[in-house]
């Protein structure tokens, strides 16, 4: 029995070592690519920290967040020229360029 105990309590220090930079944020973030306000298009669990290019024609995007993170649009490639943020379940416009905390 105490061996279990060890094994499990070394498992979850194991565990606890791991990097957590590229960890995923949970929940998903929608938006319409087409401009026509439905929410056709997704992000499921987005990368913290990752820059995503959002896919589609009419940007401004109307999004929502649903994930527990912030969101940060851009207006350059590369996540660069900070345009605003999304808060956790906030909708609103988004630009092309998208990165999670």
């Amino acid at each position: 029995m105490k061996f279990k105990v060890l094994v499990a309590a070394a498992a979850m220090g194991a565990a606890a070592l791991l990097p957590t930079a590229a960890l995923a944020d949970t929940g998903g973030f929608y938006w319409s690519p087409d401009g026509s306000g439905i929410q056709s298009a997704s992000l499921e669990n987005p990368q913290s920290g990752r820059c995503y290019t959002l896919r589609g024609s009419e940007p401004p995007f109307y999004a929502i967040n649903v994930t527990n993170s912030t969101m940060h649009y851009y207006g350059s490639a590369g996540c660069t020229g900070q345009a605003g943020s999304l808060t956790p379940n906030m909708s609103g416009n988004v630009t092309r360029y998208v990165k999670f905390d």
